[in-house]
């Protein structure tokens, strides 16, 4: 521990906003002196700290903050306080950086995900606690209609995403031919009986990486991988679809993500069509 841990009054007393700026925002992020990142709310979500302590168990710790507590005071609100990590957003440096500094950082990044991707998988699509899809496609408020998972196999899931299609369309009165697609034509692409889950973090951004380097030494980096919530027991292919859902098509990085991690060009397309109408 690198100082005592703040209390929840310096928490609230900082003004150092990093996300949730806003009065109305009911989950912020702020910094808490030199050595502390903390992110707190009524509807913050324990998966990320869960999925931080499961990346120490499984010695990935390397690449992300570490959790020093995690704790869910009177009012409801849950607090995680992190490390502060040092350095900048890739999405910062990426428009300065000369080719071969691109591939360096690149290779180095590549290493951190095949790492993360070979983390021995546990038999179910889901979150590290087993309950429920964290990534907000699979979001539904009633937790009966089982689209939020967990699920056994591939199938299920894709039916899952199906189920939803279904009564996002009843919902609006209007009938459900998307799904019906989705179900004739695009389960037997996506869908892979006994293919194992895949450990991801499910959210590859650039201001998701921070990259510290040695002004001394150029070719010396640290890289972190920061904000862990939606990771969790995915397809394969889905580390690919989830970076591709967020591709803004404006400079070269959508065809330098396949340099980090596998390209499932057709998955991705057919998801962001399931994607766009379950979201939009």
């Amino acid at each position: 521990m690198p100082a005592p841990l703040p209390t929840t009054a310096e928490i609230l007393a900082s003004r150092e906003y990093l996300k949730g700026v806003e009065a109305w925002a009911d989950r912020k992020v702020v910094g808490v002196g030199e050595h502390f990142i903390v992110k707190y709310g009524a509807h913050n979500d324990q998966i990320e700290g869960d999925n931080l302590l499961f990346l120490e168990q499984n010695n990935c710790g390397e690449f992300a903050p570490r959790l020093y507590a995690m704790w869910k005071a009177e009012d409801g609100k849950l607090y995680l306080v992190m490390e502060r990590l040092r350095g900048k957003t890739l999405e910062c440096l990426w428009p300065a950086l000369r080719e071969a500094e691109k591939s360096m950082i690149l290779s180095k990044i590549k290493m951190l995900f095949t790492k993360l991707h070979a983390i021995p998988h546990r038999g179910f699509f889901g979150s590290v606690d087993k309950s429920h899809m964290p990534h907000h496609l699979f979001y539904w408020p009633d937790p009966k209609a089982q689209i939020s998972g967990p699920y056994q196999n591939e199938r299920s899931l894709f039916q899952g995403l199906i189920a939803k299609s279904r009564l996002i369309a009843e919902q609006n009165r209007r009938q459900s031919h998307l799904a019906d697609f989705f179900e004739q034509c695009l389960s037997r692409d996506l869908v892979v009986d006994n293919r194992p889950p895949v450990f991801t973090h499910s959210d590859l951004q650039r201001k998701n990486l921070l990259i510290e380097r040695d002004e001394k030494d150029k070719s010396c980096l640290s890289i972190k991988l920061v904000d862990w919530e939606s990771a969790g027991w995915y397809p394969v292919y889905w580390e690919y679809v989830a970076a591709f859902f967020a591709f803004k098509w404006d400079d070269d990085w959508c065809t330098r993500v396949s340099y980090i991690i596998d390209a499932w060009p057709a998955e991705a397309a057919m998801m962001k069509m399931i994607y766009q109408d379950l979201w939009f």
